[in-house]
């Protein structure tokens, strides 16, 4: 057995390895077992893709003791697997044991907790790797210039334009469509229109850019112009450009053109995905209509729509002002089971663990007021700053 990744060709047998997870933990518990790094680097992969956080960590163990873990390639991999089993905490501590000068670790771990939500957090990672002189990259920037928008830190996002057109690489279309995400977002919508203007080629990523950008912030006309535009140009629109609009009507409470946008959309050939409700989910909330908000879940539900966690989160701030009014005991009741799936979904926000507790405290269940807290003590979370379950769910 143990000699089945060598005798036979790789993909056949990671295929294989892939529907029989505990097969390769087998093997590789073997001390005397050694392969290649490239089987390695897909066995990390593939656990990190599906979610096998025990055999992973066996893995990683494995590396450990033929002395691989240290390694830098090794090391990025195995932050990366620590990030998609959303063990975050787990993956910080990896990345503090292996200090080298090596970017690609510094880049996982930023665009990890940007993918997460934590986005003061990826702030601090990039800005410590600048005070180790490490510089940036295209690799980088995006995530970096998601954060500065989520949390308005448009200064930020100016000094890396400047490191952008230092560095010639303003002609990387994932690079130039996050800078005009963040400077819509940080309410520049002026600037993100001639970072626009000056792309030699457009693309669709941009044009949803700028689109979600005038939106959100009221140019529905300029928003409707730039998508004549779109089309001019040979471009149609797709489920991301329609749930720009879509959300930035529901931010503004226009009920009216978020029903529109839901017609012309279907319409148009494309159907509403659990973003498309979300967003509406989430501008009800925004605009303090909770009620509302948790009538639109239970229909997304009815239409047999699967919540995500960012639709969970934000259905649960609504739950939480509604509680003790008409639907008391329904909506609470929700709230708990809600909470408490969203804590599995994301283990590593505290806030999900503290919203579970306290809704406890409401419902005066205080013996699992008492273990939830405990579990906090025991995984030692902390509440990160940065992380707003509405903004992660629009």
């Amino acid at each position: 057995m143990c000699q089945l990744l060598s005798r036979y060709r790789f993909k056949g047998t990671l295929a294989f390895f892939k529907s029989h997870h505990k097969l390769p933990v087998l093997i590789i518990s073997r001390r005397s077992f050694r392969s290649s790094p490239e089987t390695y680097f897909h066995l990390i992969e593939t656990y990190g893709r599906d979610r096998a956080l025990q055999q992973g960590k066996k893995l990683h163990a494995h590396l450990i003791i033929n002395g691989l873990a240290r390694l830098t390639h090794f090391a990025s991999k195995l932050i990366s697997f620590y990030a998609e089993t959303k063990q975050l905490s787990d993956a910080r501590k990896l990345f503090d044991k292996i200090p080298d000068s090596n970017i690609r670790r510094w880049i996982v771990l930023i665009g990890a907790y940007s993918r997460r939500g934590f986005y003061q957090e990826a702030l601090s990672v990039f800005h410590e790797m600048q005070k180790q002189g490490l510089g940036v990259n295209k690799f980088v920037i995006p995530s970096v210039l998601k954060c500065c928008g989520h949390v308005y830190d448009v200064q930020s996002g100016r000094i890396l334009h400047s490191v952008i057109l230092k560095n010639s690489i303003e002609s990387d279309v994932y690079v130039i469509s996050s800078l005009i995400d963040m400077y819509s977002k940080c309410g520049e919508v002026v600037k993100a229109r001639r970072v626009f203007d000056r792309m030699v080629m457009k693309d669709l990523v941009a044009l949803n850019a700028m689109l979600s950008g005038y939106v959100q912030h009221g140019f529905a006309k300029e928003g409707f112009a730039l998508m004549d535009q779109m089309e001019k140009l040979g471009f149609k629109p797709n489920i991301i450009t329609w749930n720009s609009l879509i959300s930035g009507f529901a931010q503004k409470g226009d009920d009216a053109m978020v029903s529109k946008m839901f017609e012309l959309m279907v319409s148009n050939g494309v159907e509403p995905d659990v973003i498309s409700w979300t967003s509406v989910i989430s501008g009800l909330v925004q605009n303090f209509r909770n009620e509302a908000a948790f009538d639109t879940f239970k229909q997304m539900l009815g239409r047999g729509f699967l919540p995500t966690s960012a639709t969970i989160s934000t259905v649960l701030a609504a739950c939480a002002t509604v509680a003790n009014v008409r639907r008391g005991r329904e909506i609470h009741g929700y709230a708990v089971v809600a909470a408490r799936h969203l804590a599995e979904l994301e283990p590593e926000n505290a806030g999900n663990n503290m919203l579970m507790s306290s809704l406890y405290a409401d419902a005066g269940s205080w013996e699992n007021v008492s273990r939830s807290k405990k579990m906090m003590k025991r995984k030692r979370l902390k509440n990160f700053p940065g992380c707003s379950w509405i903004e992660e769910a629009s």
